[in-house]
């Protein structure tokens, strides 16, 4: 009777097909790898790209409400002279009004106004155009439809009600200053005056100064536009993971649409 005898993998044949498998696996790894931070990064890019897109929209709405020539700040929000680049704009939006300015002789930092609708709220500005006032207001008292106002500042002119012995009618309105500017790698929203409450509109802003004001043929500023420039943003954890998400630049000029203010 013959034996009969099982054939089996000699050392080399064992060390070439493991050695094939373990290629192959390596394969498969950095192709898994690799589609992993594709995707990674597209996700980043597209993450940070939508948050820098609603950010602008919400600029350019309110810039188009916006009643006062825009005014460049840095990024403490003080102004700043000439034409940019800077880190920040402010521009004041109308609040509520029109008032009544209640009778009387004013000449101090107080002033008491007849209110209807929406009360004037301390942080924002009261404007009497007619005397060209514009002032913080500080603070607020009173009950019911009058509130008698504090103001930073004293009236710039006395505000009378009383003309040739008759009483007239002075009107007035609030309004609110916005500020927008870029800290560090975040576009902050201050959505009142001397208040130190901010919301973060975007994070990852590589650019720290994207905003200006255009100027014309002959190199004068022209307030009718604000440009938000070379905005920039990358998506931050995605560079502590050895790669960095595709910048977005964004010009875009936004006229505003109407004055109601002398000044900023």
């Amino acid at each position: 009777m013959k034996n009969s005898r099982t054939r089996a993998f000699t050392l080399v044949e064992l060390s070439i097909s493991t050695s094939i498998a373990c290629l192959v696996g390596i394969i498969l790894y950095v192709v898994a790898w690799n589609g992993m931070i594709l995707y990674a990064k597209n996700t980043a890019i597209n993450s940070a790209h939508q948050q820098a897109r609603i950010a602008v929209m919400k600029i350019e709405d309110n810039i188009h409400r916006c009643v006062s020539v825009p005014q460049l700040v840095d990024s403490n929000r003080a102004p700043v002279t000439g034409n940019g680049p800077a880190a920040g704009i402010a521009f004041h939006r109308f609040a509520g009004g029109p008032y009544q300015v209640s009778p009387g002789n004013y000449t101090g930092n107080t002033i008491t106004i007849i209110c209807s609708g929406v009360l004037p709220k301390v942080n924002q500005r009261l404007n009497i155009p007619t005397h060209f006032t514009e002032c913080f207001i500080t603070a607020i008292s009173g009950s019911g439809a009058t509130r008698t106002l504090t103001l930073a500042t004293s009236v710039g002119n006395p505000v009378n009600t009383a003309l040739n012995g008759a009483e007239v009618n002075i009107t007035c309105f609030t309004t609110e200053l916005l500020t927008y500017t870029v800290v560090g790698s975040e576009l902050r929203f201050y959505p009142s005056y001397n208040n130190a409450n901010y919301s973060k509109l975007a994070d990852g802003i590589t650019t720290s100064k994207p905003f200006q004001i255009p100027v014309t043929a002959t190199g004068a500023a022209y307030n009718r536009f604000v440009a938000a420039i070379n905005l920039s943003t990358a998506e931050i954890n995605s560079t502590n993971r050895g790669f960095k998400s595709a910048n977005m630049f964004i010009n875009s000029q936004v006229p505003y649409r109407v004055r109601l203010t002398d000044t900023q």
